[in-house]
């Protein structure tokens, strides 16, 4: 076993599960919104302060997409395109 140090200023999770039957995160843009997010991150050499991860089920399926913001302990559900900046401004600047 190996020990990585990875102790990220924020880390934010994002549901991009896919139901067969029903509402779904990945039915409502969750895999762009995670895009964005993450090529924020890559864009501006901030992978060493944020970690964004694409997750299953956050638990709210019909009032997705859903993210998960931590340390804070954060989620936010019915998340837009539009979110996803404001996002960024709040939680992942410098």
């Amino acid at each position: 076993m190996e020990l990585v140090n990875a102790k990220y200023k924020r880390h934010i999770f994002v549901c991009i599960n896919d139901r067969e039957e029903g509402d779904s995160c990945a039915k409502k843009d969750s895999e762009k919104i995670l895009k964005i997010l993450r090529e924020h991150v890559n864009q501006n050499g901030l992978m060493s302060l944020y970690n964004i991860t694409k997750t299953k089920c956050l638990g709210h399926c019909s009032e997705g997409p859903t993210i998960a913001i931590y340390p804070e302990g954060l989620i936010f559900k019915k998340v837009s395109i539009d979110d996803a900046k404001k996002i960024i401004n709040e939680f992942l600047s410098l």
